[in-house]
């Protein structure tokens, strides 16, 4: 299919014709200052090049003056054009920066009616050459009237030349989009080379519209350098090594092209063929590679790009062969191929862009999924780990917890079968089993206590502790409306804390002598809780037996503290505590 769609664009130029006007007189004879006649279309060429003009003398017999304007078809003339008719200069063609008389142009003049006479007219066509030593030619004139001969759409924009204007839209559209590419990714030696190219190409554009030189054409100072590029480019899409002298050859190549121009003032065609042969050397040479590995790697991209460079290789062979006058054709082609060259590389550049979004893509859905799958393995770990923690707390609470029921236990039943064995009292037996009961059931329902629950384990010893005070006649004060939350609570933590209070209350029914008030209040740095009750003045002196170190020691575990203070017959003991307490107790 490349092949097909290539063959097509080759034989493009063969079979492509101008429309013609269907009626009105065609001018197919001339006769040139020298008096030779020759036939239209016409082809003259010189040996020397420069500025130079040649006058074509056309004849056509007209049995009455038209009453209108009549309209001078001119479908291919190349260099600039004027004309005289009846040796009257006429309307002078469009000048445009855009139109390139050199390489071809169609002509569509109006001319006044008064210009033409009844009987036999004679027309002038001059050609002027303002530089190089491209060969003059002349197609027939037509001479018909406007109502039969309308332009077409697409002749209306060869003879504004609007094609140019688009191409060199696109070109710099183009050279805007690889020149921000090449800067931020210089270390691309496509980009590095599409830019050079765009670049020197656009240079060339603007110089051709701008400078008009005897010496050398614009165009054909880089067209040495265009050939290099192309074989750059090339090397670069197919990922082969590029010789260092390819980079430097195309600055070298121009100056050794006007070198030799400056040189052969009066040869121009010297200059000109060392770059013409550097251009299409270069663009074969592309091609060919780019063909190579098109087949190779099924790269349409390069497939795509060796289209624009075999055609340069192509038609450029042709218009030399125009040039040095072997071949007669009336337009030269090359210069319409830059257009389909950056076509191809805006193509080339979007598929590129759309490889690396696609890349990025699948990259960022791979990421995704193996991030996916990494963070459920990280939350399946997690979990385990929880539950293992879980359980590590619950075993450690367990065994904890049993220990502290044989601890608390074993002291009683101990009490309990000494009493027992030695005949004691019933009420000193039974004090000893109700101290037992009391410490089961304070373990017991310690165990279902979790965080938060703090206040529910203080009201259930309350509970207990009021009918049993009440029993020995003391009466219990409790308060705690002030106490802040306590987060953190185990099971743990909620037996310790029962404990210290158990042993405050037993300690003040044992030495003290009045009520006893418990009280909760909040603290700077966290919460306290306070047992106070009146004590006897022969209590026992401070520190004295092992239950106020084993209080604190329980404190301490908590993350908290705990202070006695006896004087003026009261006894107070603070338990302060931190808002959180520690995971482990």
């Amino acid at each position: 299919m490349l092949g097909l769609f290539v063959l097509a664009l080759i034989l493009l130029p063969e079979w492509l014709r101008l429309p013609l006007p269907d009626g009105g007189l065609e001018l197919a004879r001339a006769r040139l200052e020298s008096g030779r006649e020759v036939s239209l279309p016409h082809t003259l060429a010189d040996d020397v090049g420069g500025p130079a003009s040649v006058t074509y003398h056309l004849s056509f017999v007209l049995p009455d003056r038209p009453e209108g304007p009549q309209e001078f078809y001119v479908p291919a003339a190349r260099h600039v054009l004027s004309f005289a008719l009846n040796g009257r200069p006429g309307p002078e063609p469009a000048r445009s920066v855009w139109l390139q008389p050199a390489q071809g142009m169609t002509t569509l003049l109006s001319i006044p009616h008064h210009l033409f006479v009844a009987g036999e007219n004679s027309l002038e066509i001059t050609l002027t050459r303002q530089e190089g030593a491209i060969p003059f030619f002349l197609s027939p004139v037509y001479l018909t009237s406007p109502r039969d001969f309308v332009p077409s759409p697409w002749l209306s924009i060869v003879l504004a030349a609007q094609g140019r204007i688009a191409a060199f839209v696109l070109h710099i559209v183009v050279l805007v989009g690889l020149v921000t590419l090449w800067s931020a990714r210089r270390h691309d030696p496509v980009f590095r080379w599409l830019a050079l190219l765009g670049s020197v190409s656009l240079l060339a554009t603007l110089l051709e519209m701008a400078w008009i030189s005897p010496l050398l054409p614009p165009q054909n100072l880089f067209l040495g350098s265009f050939g290099l590029m192309a074989l750059g480019l090339a090397l670069a899409l197919a990922e082969r090594p590029r010789p260092v002298w390819l980079v430097h050859g195309t600055w070298l190549v121009p100056v050794l092209v006007l070198g030799l121009a400056l040189s052969m003032p009066e040869q121009p065609l010297p200059a000109a063929l060392v770059g013409v042969s550097l251009a299409l050397a270069g663009h074969l040479a592309a091609a060919t590679g780019l063909v190579i590995a098109f087949f190779e790697r099924r790269s349409w991209a390069m497939g795509l790009l060796a289209v624009p460079f075999l055609l340069v290789a192509w038609i450029g062979l042709r218009d030399v062969l125009v040039v040095m006058g072997v071949r007669e054709a009336p337009f030269l082609l090359s210069s319409y191929i830059r257009p389909l060259t950056m076509l191809a590389v805006l193509v080339i550049l979007m598929q590129r862009l759309a490889a690396s979004l696609n890349r990025l893509d699948r990259s960022n859905d791979e990421l995704r999924e193996r991030l996916g799958a990494q963070e459920r393995e990280l939350l399946a770990l997690h979990e385990r780990e929880r539950r293992h923690a879980a359980q590590a707390v619950r075993e450690e609470e367990r065994q904890r917890l049993t220990l502290d029921l044989h601890d608390g236990l074993s002291g009683h039943l101990v009490s309990i079968i000494a009493l027992s064995e030695r005949g004691a009292e019933p009420g000193a037996v039974e004090h000893a089993a109700r101290a037992a009961l009391n410490d089961l059931r304070l373990v017991i329902n310690s165990l279902d206590i979790g965080d938060g629950d703090l206040p529910l384990a203080l009201a259930g010893f309350r509970e207990r502790a009021e009918p049993q005070l009440r029993r020995l006649g003391l009466s219990l004060a409790w308060s705690m409306e002030n106490l802040p939350d306590i987060s953190g609570v185990t099971p743990g933590h909620a037996l310790s804390v029962l404990r210290i209070l158990q042993e405050a209350v037993t300690n003040a029914v044992r030495h003290g002598t009045g009520p006893i008030s418990i009280r909760g209040r909040t603290e700077a740095d966290g919460a306290a809780l306070e047992i106070a009750n009146a004590c006897r003045d022969a209590a026992p002196p401070l520190g004295a037996g092992h239950g106020l170190g084993n209080m604190r020691r329980r404190a301490e575990m908590l993350g908290g503290a705990l202070d006695f203070h006896r004087g003026d017959r009261q006894a107070r003991l603070v338990l302060r505590l931190p808002l959180h307490l520690p995971q482990a107790v």
